[in-house]
């Protein structure tokens, strides 16, 4: 066969299998295919797979996408999370290039969902189904290519935008869409999917989108396209995204905010406070499924005993992250971990660590021993993703309602408020001096902001969105490069292996290599080869 692009060569490999299943149906003929309800569900599952794929085709891992690498690598390091060696070559470490198979994975994981989501919005007419059931397929179909180039935008920049399906091998030369045109149709084709989708009480779960969810990431592209583009009047398309989340009635915090995670690791499902998630399923022992995350493995206390769920404890919190909470907030000590085990053995149990020791302890959002399953799979397990919480659209729209109005309204800090009484285990209707904002905090919109951009930091820490909040912000290598001389101050300047820590140079690696050219990934090297109208982003080779 001709070589093509990656963004075409996979559009051509669409599969229509059904969600999580072992056996996906490759090189099906799409005039055949398409025809009744069950054919579209799998077609349509076989575009949320793109989400987390552990395992591929052949059986061996790849995790490009959210079981561990936009999870993880991708979203570090930051002034919140930092690997514990920055020895490799990785993203974290910001001394890839253009070949790091994880970029060009994770960039032909997003363009093959896009090509099977253009695949299925074509076909979907042909079918003989209801309509009702057409709509909310297509509906799906149109959010997920919408968020696919959601991710595509905000790490590449401008990118090709492909809205029809593959069909020829000879077409390989796709030029770069400006990133003004691929926000716009980002937002299209969510607001155009929004009237189209059911509310998630009907699915009972998260891992679909529902009207609700939808709403929530219209929230957050408004947000990212008034940061990163300029166009400040996204920001009451942002507010009045979110504020329809609100005022929905579907939605709440729950009162527990360890419980949330607590949930996601032994498959329990939060509709009310998780409005939408990566769906994982199984841990691959005995299991028919092959969306296991790999996350759940990785980002906690070291443990090398398997029977107590082992995990590789690769990633830790940085010192300015512990110091951003205060020892009341219950957020600190269940996201960042107040123990370690020594010799990385969980049988001997847990030592607390000093009350002084703050540099590269460990993450500790996920804990394997809420996972349900048994035995553990050394490496997978059951772990759904959040990709929308709820204090997350609170947080949006106290931000988005500041820009607008020029300072916060009182909706803006009962929202803020809200999730602060719950990190202090406050009710949430109970005004609290602990916890509430001060009157310094909301005296200017410049206070509120930057208020705000701590409390987004502490409420949605490791989930993902740091790296990508301050570059909306327009702050990423402000910040990164001042961790230089924090971590020069007051890291410990020597190693200690049992804690987790890797000393002083590790932990000044990636704040020292990080450079403008880091504000976009680069576009893969083996694209860049193939498709004669691509060009690279600035910096990169």
């Amino acid at each position: 066969m001709k070589k093509l692009s990656f963004l075409l060569l996979l559009g051509l490999l669409t599969s229509c299998n059904d969600y999580l299943a072992t056996d996906p149906e490759d090189f099906v003929a799409p005039e055949t295919y398409y025809n009744n309800e069950a054919q579209l569900t799998s077609a349509l599952m076989g575009i949320y797979t793109k989400l987390g794929n552990t395992i591929n085709q052949g059986g061996s891992a790849e995790e490009s996408t959210y079981s561990r690498f936009l999870s993880l690598e991708a979203p570090s390091a930051t002034d919140e999370m930092l690997a514990r060696s920055n020895s490799a070559v990785a993203v974290s470490s910001y001394s890839f290039d253009s070949s790091y198979p994880q970029i060009v994975n994770c960039w032909t994981n997003l363009y093959q969902g896009i090509d099977r989501a253009n695949l299925l919005l074509e076909r979907l007419d042909q079918a003989n189904t209801s309509q009702e059931v057409k709509d909310q397929i297509r509906g799906e179909a149109l959010f997920l290519r919408g968020y696919y180039y959601f991710l595509l935008v905000g790490y590449w920049g401008d990118v090709p935008l492909k809205l029809t399906s593959t069909t020829s091998v000879n077409d390989v030369n796709i030029a770069r869409t400006p990133a003004h045109d691929v926000y716009a149709q980002i937002i299209k084709d969510m607001t155009d999917a929004e009237p189209l989708l059911k509310n998630g009480t009907e699915w009972g779960n998260s891992g679909r989108i529902s009207k609700t969810g939808c709403q929530g990431v219209l929230a957050r592209v408004n947000l990212y396209a008034a940061g990163r583009l300029g166009e400040t009047d996204k920001y009451v398309a942002a507010r009045d995204w979110a504020k329809k989340v609100i005022d929905s009635g579907q939605h709440s915090l729950n009162p527990s905010y360890s419980q949330i995670f607590k949930n996601e690791s032994a498959d329990v499902y939060d509709p009310q406070e998780c409005i939408w998630e990566v769906e994982f399923n199984g841990n691959a022992i005995g299991s028919i499924y092959r969306e296991a995350s790999r996350f759940g493995s990785t980002l906690g206390v070291r443990n090398d005993e398997e029977t107590r769920g082992y995990m590789q404890g690769l990633y830790v919190a940085t010192g300015t992250q512990y110091n951003r909470y205060n020892a009341a907030d219950l957020r600190r000590d269940w996201n960042i971990a107040s123990y370690y085990y020594p010799g990385y053995d969980a049988t001997r149990g847990p030592t607390t660590y000093a009350t002084t020791y703050v540099w590269g302890r460990y993450i500790n959002k996920w804990r394997r021993d809420s996972e349900t399953l048994r035995p553990f799979n050394k490496n997978l397990g059951p772990t759904n993703w959040p990709l929308l919480r709820y204090a997350d659209v609170l947080l949006m729209y106290a931000e988005a309602e500041n820009e607008v109005n020029g300072g916060p309204s009182a909706a803006a800090i009962l929202a803020v408020n809200q999730v602060r009484r719950r990190a202090y285990g406050f009710p949430l209707s109970t005004p609290a001096t602990t916890s509430d904002l001060t009157t310094a905090n909301t005296a200017s919109k410049a206070a509120f902001l930057t208020f705000l951009k701590e409390e987004r930091a502490r409420e949605l820490a490791f989930e993902g969105w740091r790296k990508l909040d301050l570059l909306r912000w327009g702050t990423f290598l402000t910040v990164m490069k001042g961790m230089i001389p924090i971590i020069t101050a007051q890291a410990p300047s020597s190693s200690n292996a049992a804690l987790g820590y890797y000393g002083r140079t590790a932990t000044l690696l990636p704040y020292q290599n990080v450079s403008e050219r880091d504000v976009l990934w680069p576009i893969p090297s083996n694209e860049l080869a193939l498709n004669q109208a691509m060009t690279q982003n600035q910096g990169w080779n």
